[in-house]
C-alpha cells in the first residue's frame, strides 16, 4: 500500500466522520436536561488520547519513510477506531509539516551558503 492510498483513505475517513458528526437527523433533546460528565472521565479521556497521540508519534518516527503499515499501539486501545485513524492522520500531517520545515530550512541555508558575499 502506498503513501497516496494511506493518505486518500484517511483523509475520506475524516470527512466521513465529520460529516456523520454534523447530521441533525435525530431529534434534539429537551433544553432542561443537560447533563455534564465528570471532570475525571474528561480528564481519563483527554491522557488516553495524548499518550495514544505519543505513540503513534513514535512509531511513525521509527518507522521513517516506506512504510505504511502502522500496527496500533497498546496506548491506544481505549480509543475508537475512528478516533484512532483521526490521531494517525494527525500526527502524519504534523510529522509531513516538519519534513516539509526542515527541507526549507536546509535549502534557504544552503541558497545562503551558495551565495557569494560581496
Amino acid at each position: 500500500m502506498n503513501t497516496r492510498t494511506v493518505t486518500s483513505t484517511l483523509a475520506a475517513a475524516l470527512l466521513l466522520s465529520l460529516t456523520a458528526c454534523s447530521s441533525e437527523a435525530g431529534p434534539k433533546p429537551p433544553a432542561s436536561t443537560t447533563t455534564t460528565p465528570a471532570p475525571s472521565t474528561t480528564t481519563d479521556t483527554e491522557a488516553a488520547a495524548q499518550a495514544c497521540s505519543d505513540a503513534v508519534y513514535a512509531a511513525v518516527q521509527a518507522a521513517g519513510t516506506g512504510s505504511d503499515d502502522f500496527p496500533k499501539p497498546a496506548e491506544c486501545a481505549s480509543i475508537s477506531d475512528s478516533d484512532y485513524l483521526d490521531t494517525v492522520f494527525a500526527v502524519l500531517q504534523q510529522s509531513n509539516k516538519e519534513g516539509r520545515d526542515a527541507l526549507k530550512e536546509a535549502a534557504e541555508d544552503a541558497a545562503s551558503a551558495a551565495t557569494p558575499s560581496p
